[in-house]
């Protein structure tokens, strides 16, 4: 059985829309009427075609006009995929407006909302079932210039998902820590540009990464502590991120290019179930310039993201993965959700998720961790 689904968008100031009194014999039931991100947001189910009011959506849709109000309508089956659309930022009428008109445009019609708190919405979405980077890649484009994170994601089921695991440098940390440990010999610089070149996809990983620990040789181990102390930092929401994960039950970690020193300190801090890193050669309490065993590249991440899967009894479409660059789009294309964090172009594209402007715990809005 057709129905149909009708939204009315208004400026705060102008307040909800009563609709034509010829319509009320059509309205069963309200799903939204609420203000939310300086806009009123109304939206009804109705139980009746398109066809069958479309005189009265001519009618409303030209007092919406004049009044500055934006009406959506569209027909769809009683029961419609729902999917849930999350924004993230600060409070925008633009960004509400344009994220629900490019939703209009494939089909997709709000219904009530999930959750409003300060920077955070979430709206419950009606329509057809599409891929989930096609809908966020035509949001982004639709918001350019706005500073808000935003994403249409599947209402997933409590309890789908088993394992959190993200990259360490530039992700669940705020530093890259070999270039940290560079600034110590005064080749910051180079390392930099090695480290940029290896993110950009520029450059095979394990080569930049022997490249950059060969020009550590001489420093002193003491100096790995000192930049613990003194330089490594969180990035923002990265511990709320980690508690909202293991209040849902998940299994977390961090999988890193980096090293044991730095993973070890951050599995203590965060207290993670996991932590996975390069080893790196130390004599005499120096860095001798060479790393231990096997390197953890790209293909390693995704391989370590599939094995702890497997012992959490699950497979990898039940984890989430989050990362930032080249190295890491191996084990955020295994993930069921890949989020790429104010990362590069190469890994935005690629990813399910994109957080461009906010902190970690942006993701946990994402997935419906409110």
């Amino acid at each position: 059985m057709s129905s149909t689904r009708l939204a009315l968008l208004s400026p705060a100031e102008r307040g909800p829309m009563t609709l034509p009194a010829s319509m009320g014999q059509f309205v069963h039931s309200t799903e939204s009427h609420q203000q939310i991100w300086g806009s009123w947001l109304q939206s009804w189910h109705l139980p009746v075609a398109v066809s069958e009011i479309t005189p009265f959506l001519d009618e409303l849709s030209h007092q919406a006009l004049h009044q500055d109000r934006e009406v959506f309508w569209s027909s769809m089956p009683s029961e419609s995929h729902a999917s849930r659309l999350v924004l993230r930022g600060p409070l925008h009428a633009e960004a509400l407006r344009r994220a629900l008109t490019t939703l209009h445009l494939q089909n997709c019609m709000p219904g009530r909302i999930l959750h409003a708190q300060g920077d955070s919405l979430a709206i419950a979405m009606h329509g057809p079932q599409g891929p989930v980077p096609a809908f966020n890649r035509a949001l982004t484009d639709a918001l350019e210039g706005i500073h808000v994170d935003l994403a249409m994601t599947p209402v997933w089921d409590p309890g789908h998902f088993r394992l959190l695991l993200t990259d360490m440098d530039s992700t669940l940390i705020s530093i890259e820590c070999i270039d940290e440990m560079a600034d110590h010999l005064g080749l910051k610089r180079q390392v930099a540009a090695i480290t940029e070149r290896s993110m950009a996809g520029e450059l095979d990983f394990q080569t930049s990464l022997r490249e950059r620990v060969r020009l550590l040789q001489g420093t002193p181990a003491s100096s790995i502590d000192a930049i613990i102390r003194e330089r490594l930092q969180l990035s923002p929401g990265a511990r709320e991120l980690i508690q909202a994960a293991k209040a849902q039950g998940l299994e977390t970690g961090v999988v890193s290019g980096g090293f044991t020193q730095f993973t070890r300190h951050l599995q203590e801090m965060l207290d993670l179930d996991y932590a996975f890193a390069n080893t790196l050669e130390i004599v005499d309490g120096k860095i001798t310039g060479q790393v231990l065993g096997d390197i953890v590249d790209a293909d390693a991440k995704a391989d370590i993201l599939e094995l702890l899967a497997i012992s959490a009894g699950t497979d990898p479409s039940h984890c989430i993965a989050i990362g930032d660059g080249a190295n890491d789009l191996p084990m955020l294309r295994k993930a069921g959700v890949g989020i790429a964090y104010h990362a590069k172009a190469v890994v935005r594209a690629q990813a399910d998720f994109q957080i461009r402007y906010g902190g970690l715990d942006t993701a946990a809005d994402f997935l419906g961790w409110y």
